[in-house]
């Protein structure tokens, strides 16, 4: 509990330090409260999850072990510490919450026994407990990567929007649905839990757009609800008045497309200093009126600053006809000492190209003689030794033998490419315009896993293709996807640190014709591409 207050705290701290640093100045305490309260609503949201803790060689509970103890316990609970950072990295408490609590249950019961020196048998029945309900929540966690993808991105971009603090009851209840989703999932109910997490995947949408919006315009309507308590709208209406369109504006552009955030940020600054000049406006106003001002003491004001620039420039300006006049002169000013500047600027600009172009031709004159060693060590080496080429060709032949052995011709077809393996995967469907990989294949893909571990030095590539029905834009995504599902699988379970990369052609890359349903079949398929390391 502790560590999760402390991390809130951090955070929070960094937010405010941001605030300042995009120059808002808060009129008010109600934001902070505010956001004071998200804040603690989140932490006890974080509480009844169970996020706090993590794998570690000290108890969770702070009390200090004696060494006796804490060797203890270094060698009953190191096995189930790793499995927690694992499922740590797999965000297992949110996507397998109830087989994560129920290890955490049981794992910190076995702490408890070990403080209250318990029976070493006591401790390792719980740590064992703990074990096989950290293994449930890393398979459901496995599935869910694959089966909430959409979910679970939609998830990640309302946390990257800050939706906990901007919009904190929404983001609790769309959180709330996707764990009920995880839940349904853990039952093994996969299309109720699919359907959950759908609504789970609309309702993080709605709650990161409106975080976003309150990040780009809490400063903006806050100055001017401000400036609506203070009566500015009767002083200054027309100012008012284009802060709110301003801010009507951007909460607008940002429904429309809510990652233009670069012109909607730039916006919303604007409105926000409209805003502050509201008040601005309307205080001096008041001031003038208390004051029983006239219109020559409001134009007398206006020159100083004038007075003053034209002051510092040594200019000499004269208000008899207005101030477009002296205005004039001083920017005339500017610009000869900027048009001065420039000149310099170009003149070292000039001698800075000189110095390159010199650098340059020394360079040449240098990849000329790198080139004439190259070519000489080149005549020395030739192309290698023959019985190099020859352990090549049979690590070659042997790695395509055990691939095959490993993938039986119904499920996909095995050959080589120039130096690369290629499985061709027709065994593996999807449903139609989707890229959710049914259960039914698991089999299949740990076969695939397996003979990707027969190259541990070598680089893989998961390719999509696709028929040529419907439009390019549309098999083109659904290709990435599909590709993209796959590697994402293969890699959640593989445990190990295969280089890996997906890549969707389309149906740029068909390998039968498209005019019969057969051919169509066999263009709709995932490649497995191994560049073995051996190869290179």
């Amino acid at each position: 509990m502790a560590k999760i207050l402390i991390t809130l705290q951090v955070y929070w701290q960094s937010q405010v330090i941001i605030i300042h640093k995009r120059g808002i100045a808060m009129k008010k305490n109600a934001f902070l409260n505010k956001a004071a309260a998200s804040i603690a609503l989140i932490s006890l949201f974080a509480l009844a999850m169970g996020l706090g803790g993590c794998g570690t060689s000290e108890p969770a509970t702070g009390i200090t072990l004696t060494e006796e103890q804490q060797n203890l316990r270094e060698n009953l609970f190191q096995e189930v510490d790793a499995k927690l950072e694992t499922l740590q990295n797999l965000n297992a408490s949110v996507l397998s919450p109830r087989n994560y609590e129920a290890g955490r249950d049981h794992y910190k019961q076995a702490e408890q026994h070990l403080i209250r020196g318990r029976d070493v048998d006591r401790i390792e029945s719980e740590l064992q407990r703990a074990m096989q309900a950290f293994n449930r929540a890393e398979e459901t966690a496995d599935l869910a990567q694959v089966t909430f993808r959409s979910a679970i991105e939609a998830r990640n971009d309302a946390l990257e929007a800050k939706a906990p603090v901007f919009s904190s009851n929404n983001w609790m209840q769309a959180d709330a649905q996707f764990r009920t989703a995880a839940v349904s999932l853990e039952d093994g109910n996969v299309n109720r839990a699919r359907g959950q997490a759908e609504t789970a995947e609309d309702m993080f949408r709605a709650v990161e757009l409106e975080a976003i919006k309150a990040n780009y315009l809490d400063d903006a309507r806050e100055t001017l609800s401000i400036a609506a308590e203070e009566q500015a709208q009767g002083t200054a209406p027309r100012t008012f008045a284009k802060a709110k369109e301003e801010i009507e504006n951007v909460e607008q552009m940002l429904a429309e497309d809510r990652y233009d955030t670069e012109e909607a940020g730039r916006l919303a600054e604007l409105a926000a200093y409209r805003a502050s000049y509201t008040r601005y406006l309307h205080r001096e106003i008041t001031r003038m009126r208390s004051e029983n001002a006239t219109f020559e003491d409001l134009f007398l004001e206006v020159e100083k600053p004038l007075i003053r620039i034209a002051e510092t420039m040594d200019v000499d300006v004269r208000f008899d006809s207005g101030i477009d006049a002296p205005a004039e002169t001083i920017i005339g000013e500017i610009e000869t000492t900027l048009a001065d500047k420039e000149a310099r600027l170009e003149s070292a600009q000039q001698q800075i190209q000189n110095l390159r172009m010199e650098n340059e031709s020394q360079a040449g004159r240098i990849r000329e003689q790198q080139s004439e060693i190259a070519m000489l060590r080149s005549q020395i080496d030739e192309k290698g030794d023959l019985a190099g080429m020859l352990e090549v060709q049979r690590k070659r032949d042997e790695a395509i033998q055990n691939v095959r052995n490993l993938i039986p011709p119904n499920d996909g077809d095995v050959f080589l490419d120039g130096d690369n393996i290629l499985i061709r995967l027709h065994g593996l469907t999807f449903p139609v315009g989707q890229s959710t990989i049914e259960p039914k294949f698991f089999d299949l893909l740990r076969r695939v896993q397996d003979a990707i571990r027969l190259f541990p030095e070598g680089r893989i590539a998961i390719e999509g293709h696709t028929d040529s029905r419907g439009s390019l834009e549309l098999n083109q995504r659904l290709s990435e996807e599909r590709a993209d599902a796959v590697a994402q699988y293969i890699r959640a379970n593989i445990g190990s640190d295969i280089t890996m990369r997906s890549i969707g052609f389309g149906p740029e890359r068909p390998v039968a014709s498209n005019d019969t349903e057969v051919g169509r079949a066999r263009n709709r398929r995932i490649d497995v591409v191994i560049t073995p390391g051996w190869a290179d």
